[in-house]
């Protein structure tokens, strides 16, 4: 029995042995001796058809080599990979053996790695745009809670000045009453001076009042301040901890993007040509 033959009859048993749900074609150098689709892939081709110039088949057996090929939708409607193989007998290509499988899921999956990269990558894009703003905010509280210290300090420099107001208003005060007690010891003599020292003692009661005024708005101020200080921290501490975990976010989204374009080699691999 020839060799031919024996392909012949073994290739539905092939058909059937493979992993994959395929096409198993035979023929020999002229036309097709045997054709077994598969069921979602059938090119109608019938027994006796003739060899198409330029087709896997007549390559394979004009060449004497395998023939890989994929096959675009457009050609039967469906997307497939073929493979075409010479059979050769005492040194002559008698015919050739020709499997096909459908590549429409490998493209869907290509095309859904593709969408996946694309996605992830501008996600990854959008996640270092915020990782900045967040370091950003980060040091912009820092700033802040500086700038909130630096202020407390300057009430505090503000309440010594005060206090010091306050020390001659009560001075300004006792010295403006006993000039009081020393004009009307002096009698008429003492009048003009009298008005001089009661003048002297009403400043001081309306600088007193003032002073105490402004203690009570530096006292609101500084409560303020170290109010606008906690809050600071807190914020701050909160934009290191966004900054850490937009980090890490950072990492898991750079090894998911690995892993797409893994995919997405795989799922290209299967329709290359060898």
């Amino acid at each position: 029995m020839s060799l031919l033959n024996s392909v012949l009859m073994a290739a539905p048993i092939l058909q059937k042995a493979f992993l994959f749900d395929c096409m198993v074609g035979v023929t020999d150098r002229e036309k097709f001796l045997a054709y077994y689709p598969a069921s979602d892939l059938n090119l109608g081709i019938k027994v006796g058809d003739q060899l198409r110039a330029g087709s896997i088949n007549a390559t394979a057996v004009a060449e004497n080599r395998r023939v890989v090929r994929k096959i675009g939708k457009e050609v039967y409607g469906m997307p497939y990979i073929a493979v075409g193989y010479p059979i050769v007998e005492n040194g002559q290509v008698v015919g050739c053996l020709a499997t096909g499988v459908t590549t429409d899921r490998e493209d869907q999956l290509r095309a859904l790695a593709e969408n996946l990269t694309g996605a992830l990558e501008n996600i990854a894009v959008h996640t270092e745009s915020l990782a900045k703003e967040a370091n950003d905010l980060a040091q912009a509280s820092h700033i802040l809670s500086d700038t909130a210290v630096t202020m407390e300090k300057k009430i505090a420099e503000t309440s010594q000045i005060n206090q010091l107001i306050r020390d001659i208003s009560t001075r300004s005060n006792v010295l403006g009453l006993n000039a009081v007690l020393e004009a009307a010891r002096a009698g008429t003599a003492g009048r003009g001076f009298s008005v001089v020292a009661e003048e002297i003692r009403r400043l001081s009661q309306t600088t007193s009042t003032s002073a105490k005024s402004i203690f009570r708005i530096l006292d609101e101020m500084n409560e303020l301040v170290g109010t606008v200080t906690g809050e600071m921290e807190k914020t701050m501490n909160h934009s290191l901890q966004q900054s850490t975990r937009i980090q890490e976010l950072d990492a898991v989204m750079q090894q998911l993007r690995k892993m797409a374009e893994q995919l997405r080699e795989t799922a290209m691999s299967t329709g290359r040509m060898e």
